[in-house]
C-alpha cells in the first residue's frame, strides 16, 4: 500500500514501515504502525539485567517521545478502550504470511 509522503509526515510514519490495517466503525480503515525489533539484538551476546532494563528505558523513551510528536498523548483512555472493544470483537483471521515482529 503506498501511502503519500505528506501523509506519513503528518503523523511520524516512516517509508516501508510495517502497518496493520483494521477495518472500524462506518467501515474506515484503521492503520496502525507495528513495533519491529533488531533481531541482532536478541542474537547478540548474553546481557545483564541491569543492561536490558537500560536498554528497555530507552526504547520506551522513544517510543514516549514519539508519541508526543504526533499528539498521540493527547488520546483519551475512552478512545482507546473504544478502539480496544471493538478489536476484540473481531474475528480472528489467520493468512498463510504473518510479518514477524
Amino acid at each position: 500500500m503506498v501511502i503519500p509522503r505528506s501523509l506519513r509526515e503528518q503523523v511520524g510514519v516512516s517509508e516501508g514501515a510495517l502497518l496493520e490495517v483494521a477495518v472500524v466503525e462506518g467501515g474506515r480503515l484503521l492503520l496502525t504502525p507495528q513495533v519491529t525489533v533488531d533481531r541482532s539484538i536478541l542474537a547478540g551476546p548474553k546481557k545483564s539485567r541491569k543492561e536490558l532494563l537500560q536498554q528497555l528505558s530507552a526504547a520506551v523513551a522513544g517510543i514516549r517521545q514519539e508519541a508526543q510528536a504526533n499528539a498521540l498523548d493527547k488520546v483519551s483512555m475512552k478512545e482507546i478502550n473504544a478502539q480496544v472493544a471493538a478489536h476484540r470483537r473481531k474475528p480472528i483471521r489467520k493468512s498463510a504470511k504473518q510479518p514477524a515482529r
